[in-house]
């Protein structure tokens, strides 16, 4: 499987400064991810509102905090292939204001 970071992931882990290892975070899921693959990563949904786009969103374990996958990091990415996906946004509840500002950075940065 093929991980391909878009180029803006850099502003997000600066968003992201305040919780700890969001990289390490958002590394250790591309290992799971690479090793499952996608039909098999738990946690992974269909992003609504986008169409045809194969937009999906994905729960991040936040490494060195003692909390689960739901009050942890927000991964959006686009398959592009069987074999290749597109790490769009990477985040957290409460970094954005609302869904909305989110919804409008996927159309972006895509």
């Amino acid at each position: 499987m093929k991980i391909k970071r878009h180029c803006d992931i850099e502003k997000d882990f600066k968003k992201l400064k305040r919780f700890s290892a969001p990289q390490e975070s958002l590394e250790a899921w591309e290992r799971y991810f690479c090793f499952k693959g996608f039909q098999e990563t738990p946690g992974i949904e269909q992003y609504p509102g986008f169409g045809g786009e194969k937009i999906y969103k994905a729960r991040v374990v936040p490494l060195k905090e003692n909390c689960g996958k739901s009050h942890g990091y927000r991964l959006i990415f686009k398959l592009m292939s069987d074999d290749a996906i597109l790490l769009i946004v990477f985040s957290r509840h409460g970094v954005y204001n609302n869904e909305k500002e989110l919804i409008d950075i996927i159309k972006k940065r895509l």
